[in-house]
């Protein structure tokens, strides 16, 4: 049965630790931005209201965890162990000395067979935040995305091979700007493939099946999830936030983040800034499409061409024609499936030519058909907004990540399974958004406003 304490008798708990607590904790501050009335509504949807005996006070529960991820500690069972000695913790709670504090296997079980997925700290996470972006600290005009790695909670030594079929398809996308290239040149258009079944063999945990071996920071590789992270440039308020396996990169789950941000605020940034390993084509284009000032990092490929003979090199005459550094025309001859456009010199042309990496052999250049889109891509990220971006990251979404590694223990994942570990960093991230803005609070009660707006204080 739903039971929980009434502002009145919080109230009158917290005398008794008037001598005691630490009026400028973050906890205290915290506790006076939290809509409580919004947690004990989502809360009541979790249990009966007529029937059963009455529960520990949810509002409790939800409290000590707080206080778990705001000061890092490892496990619920260290935490239950500090709330009986801190008087703070206890304030916070609200709960009378002589009360015990819950066990820790209660809150596991809270955790684990009550709330079962991430829908409540979903619900608490877009609150807070729209409670932030009411207030003005949200600009939304600069996004900052960028990903991170969570070591899993499981053995790298012990792996099991799973066998996944897989269905590999053609992009029908690509295929039609090929034709549409080949058509104009007079060239037969390429038919589509048939899509194809392949079986794949994927290294997984017996323990947690969700992860997915990471190369990133392990040569012989570890299992680990991946955090997609999205944040405001203003005050580097964590906006988005999602958990996949290590399999999946970031620019596959960043189109559905702005999305949910479109629908949270109602509108697009203007501008978004990424690292190298968002340098995609199909992202980029459809971030020009949502009308985004797009700086994605440079990203160098590896290449067997000659240092000096390198696709940049080449000189662009007309749509059918390139020059080589030595002067030899290179003229065009089909578009290939694989999306690239192949010239190629006079036969015979590069037999004598310095920076050929095989005799008797001519240069292909292959261009792609995404070109332009890589050009205007190169186009922002060397225009001055650009490099104003290139300087954002480190101090935005890079620090974002420092902070919830360093002070609240996203390092390694707690838990087992994807939707676990989602409610790991959703409750990371609520307890970083709640932080900074309590401390952006504090500095408008003295009168300084560092909304997106400036606001000045007018005396009568």
């Amino acid at each position: 049965m739903y039971v929980t304490y009434s502002i009145k008798q919080v109230e009158e708990n917290r005398k008794y630790y008037e001598m005691m607590y630490d009026a400028s904790h973050h906890l205290v501050k915290i506790d006076q931005v939290m809509d409580w009335n919004f947690v004990t509504r989502q809360l009541e949807v979790f249990y009966p209201h007529r029937i059963g005996r009455p529960t520990k006070d949810p509002i409790m529960l939800v409290k000590i965890l707080l206080i778990q991820y705001l000061e890092g500690f490892r496990s619920v069972r260290f935490t239950c162990n500090q709330v009986k000695q801190n008087a703070t913790y206890r304030w916070f709670l609200g709960i009378s000395p002589k009360e015990k504090i819950p066990d820790h296997s209660t809150i596991s079980k809270f955790l684990s067979q009550r709330l079962r997925n991430t829908a409540f700290w979903e619900k608490l996470f877009q609150h807070c935040l729209r409670l932030i972006h009411q207030e003005g600290f949200i600009a939304n005009e600069t996004w900052v995305a960028d990903e991170t790695e969570l070591k899993a909670n499981a053995n790298k030594r012990i792996r099991e091979t799973l066998v996944e079929e897989k269905v590999i398809e053609e992009k029908g996308t690509d295929l039609a700007i090929i034709n549409n290239h080949r058509l104009r040149r007079g060239k037969k258009p390429l038919p589509a493939k048939r899509s194809k079944i392949e079986e794949k063999q994927t290294n997984i945990s017996p323990v947690d099946p969700d992860a997915r071996l990471s190369v990133k920071h392990d040569k012989r590789g570890r299992f680990a999830y991946f955090e997609h992270r999205v944040v405001d440039s203003l005050h580097n308020f964590i906006i988005a936030t999602d958990i996949t396996a290590a399999n999946v990169p970031g620019h596959r789950k960043l189109i559905e983040q702005i999305e949910w941000l479109k629908q949270l605020f109602g509108k697009y940034a203007g501008e978004i800034a990424l690292d190298s390993g968002y340098y995609n084509a199909s992202l980029a284009y459809r971030l020009f499409q949502r009308l985004f000032f797009v700086y994605i990092s440079y990203r160098r490929f590896t290449t067997k061409e000659h240092p000096q003979c390198r696709r940049y090199h080449f000189k662009q005459v007309n749509e059918d024609l390139y020059a080589c550094p030595c002067g030899v025309p290179f003229y065009y001859k089909t578009t290939n499936r694989q999306g690239y456009h192949e010239f190629k010199p006079p036969k015979g042309s590069c037999q004598f030519c310095p920076f050929a990496k095989k005799e008797n052999e001519d240069r292909v250049l292959r261009i792609s058909i995404h070109q332009d889109i890589y050009d205007q891509l190169r186009e922002q990220r060397l225009s001055m907004r650009g490099k104003i971006l290139r300087s954002v990251r480190p101090s935005t979404v890079e620090l974002s990540f420092a902070h919830s590694k360093e002070l609240h223990g996203l390092r390694y994942a707690r838990y087992r399974g994807v939707q676990k570990v989602k409610a790991q960093v959703l409750m990371t991230a609520i307890i970083q958004s709640l932080k900074k803005w309590t401390k952006l609070r504090s500095l408008k009660r003295v009168g300084l406003h560092l909304t997106h707006q400036i606001i000045e204080e007018t005396t009568l």
